[in-house]
């Protein structure tokens, strides 16, 4: 495995810690277990929203990104990963600001093309029928986990599991490793239909694991979170003990000052 935050190694990594790890229970071939692996995925990317918040509190420029934005009659759709919107520039390269909903423009009036407001996962430019290419500026947040076979495969292309999500480019430019195979890949681009745009060959029947958004140091504690809030279940073997905790903290506070080498603030990591 090249990388420890593929989701696949992941959830073998919190099965190990609750005692009951097998690759076919990890694979799903084996549902036997206490654990179903769709009940581990939701806590691992639970933990891995929770380092987010806390590296992005600290850190939010290591999430600042940019992307094209097509706008048509006046509406554009956000990237996938899109928490906050930071700047839009025009064309030209000028500022389209923001405005609340109640401040749009109603009725004949003309509203401007250099004010939007953003409603759910797109944004509208204050002025009717304005279709350009402009520039957002933007904090992403991290895309959930994911692991599963592939049900079909080829030449630069990829079809992942139906537990995957079915939503339009939601996994472009993130890293997947073949599990089967041991390679490892980028998504250049992904459809409803769950196809993966890759560079290598696949097949059906790979397994594969989505690999985090968050940075290399912080991956292996994905793991140790949802190891330690699944210990809280009576249904786990192993007790929570406070020891589990200060090992996770110290290991936090480790993985934060290796990855910036020095803390923002006097925030008690």
């Amino acid at each position: 495995m090249d990388y420890s935050g593929n989701c696949w190694e992941i959830l073998s990594q919190v099965r190990y810690g609750l005692n009951e790890q097998s690759t076919a229970l990890v694979n799903g071939t084996d549902t036997s277990g206490k654990f179903q692996n769709s009940e581990l995925i939701r806590h691992i990317n639970n933990a891995q929203n929770h380092l987010w918040s806390i590296l992005f509190n600290q850190y939010p420029e290591y999430f600042l990104t940019s992307a094209s934005l097509s706008v048509s009659a006046s509406v554009a759709t956000l990237p996938a990963d899109c928490w906050r919107i930071k700047q839009i520039l025009d064309s030209d390269g000028y500022s389209v600001s923001p405005i609340n909903v109640n401040q749009k423009h109603i009725g004949s009036h003309q509203g401007s093309e250099h004010l939007y407001y953003r409603y759910g996962n797109t944004i509208r430019i204050d002025a009717d029928s304005v279709t350009e290419t402009m520039t957002l500026w933007y904090y992403s947040r991290c895309r959930e986990l994911e692991t599963g076979m592939t049900s079909a495969g080829g030449a630069g292309s990829a079809t992942l599991a139906t537990s995957a999500k079915a939503i339009l480019s939601y996994y472009n430019n993130m890293k997947i490793e073949n599990i089967t195979d041991s390679t490892n890949d980028t998504i250049t681009s992904y459809t409803a239909a769950r196809v993966a745009t890759v560079t290598n060959t696949w097949a059906a029947s790979k397994y594969y694991g989505i690999v985090s958004d968050l940075p290399e140091v912080m991956q292996p504690l994905i793991a140790q979170r949802a190891i330690l809030t699944m210990k809280q279940s009576p249904r786990v073997p192993v007790a929570l003990t406070a020891g589990d905790i200060m090992i996770f903290n110290e290991e936090l506070k480790s993985g934060l000052q290796a990855f910036a080498g020095t803390l923002n603030s006097d925030m008690n990591v």
